[in-house]
Order: structure tokens, then C-alpha cells, then sequence
């Protein structure tokens, strides 16, 4: 299957956080969790994600092994097998996995994995007002980033 991957255009997002609301709503998260959230480094918005590392340093962190990759790449944590000990929290650089104090387990990104399993797409990147998260197999993410880079220079 191919490996499928996340990119934000950070230039283009204007902070608007529709990104972040619609990740809450779709994996039912209450206060705290963010598994994408925008940040403010002037001049520009910056949404932080999980990358899904080729070799994620939360997974290499897990005493438990409780995290790991399914057939398209996707790093995953397996909400029984947590331990809830903050390791891939800690060793995340990106921020992107965060602890859920109500259930007592790690959370992070996992790419609305359902819905792509049902031929949709992730909630964040439906609800970017701007379309900067692109997402996708890796080989289309990178013609269409080249793509939009080009369409950029002939504007300029």
C-alpha cells in the first residue's frame, strides 16, 4: 500500500485553528489534547503535527510497545498497551504526542485513519479553509507541492 503523509504549507495558513476544532470533534477530545495545533511565530501561523517519522522517536521511546506502523506508515499508539509513563510525550520533537490525563494515555496524530480507510481524508485537512494541509501518498504530496511552488514563482 503506499505510504501516505501529511504536509502543511505553513505560508499559506492563516491561523484561523479550523484545523484544530475539527481533529477535536472527530476523535472526541475534550480540553487538553491537541493533536494539531496552530502556533503563532510572527509572521507567520504555524500548525504543529505528528510527522510519522520513519523512525519516530516515540516509537524507539515506548517501553511498552505500544507504538507502532501499520501498512501505510502510519505511527500509532495502542491505547490498551499504554502505560501512560510520558516517554513518547517527552521524546516527540515535535510536540505532536500528548497526554490525555482523563483516560491516562498518550494520544497523537494517527491520520483519521478510519476515514482514510473509508476512501476519505483527514478531518484537519477538510476543514483547512486555505487547503494548506495537503496530504496524500508521498510521491502526489510531492507533485503537487512542486506544482504549487511553481504557480508561486509565476505570481511573483
Amino acid at each position: 500500500m503506499d505510504r501516505v503523509a501529511l504536509l502543511i504549507m505553513s505560508e499559506d495558513c492563516m491561523g484561523c485553528h479550523a484545523c484544530e476544532v475539527a481533529c477535536k470533534q472527530e476523535h472526541g477530545l475534550d480540553v487538553g489534547p491537541r493533536l494539531i495545533q496552530v502556533v503563532e511565530r510572527a509572521p507567520l501561523f504555524v500548525p504543529l503535527y505528528c510527522h510519522h517519522c520513519s523512525r519516530a522517536p516515540c516509537q524507539v521511546a515506548c517501553p511498552a510497545d505500544a507504538i507502532s506502523r501499520d501498512d501505510r506508515d502510519i505511527v500509532l499508539i495502542d491505547e490498551e498497551a499504554c502505560i501512560g509513563c510520558l516517554a513518547c510525550v517527552e521524546a516527540c520533537p515535535f510536540g505532536a504526542a500528548q497526554f490525555d490525563e482523563e483516560r491516562n494515555v498518550a494520544v497523537k496524530c494517527d491520520l483519521c485513519r478510519e476515514r482514510l480507510l473509508d476512501g476519505g481524508e483527514p478531518a484537519c485537512a477538510r476543514a483547512c479553509p486555505t487547503r494548506c494541509i495537503v496530504w496524500g501518498g508521498v510521491k502526489s504530496i510531492s507533485e503537487r507541492v512542486a506544482r504549487r511552488a511553481a504557480a508561486r514563482q509565476l505570481m511573483t
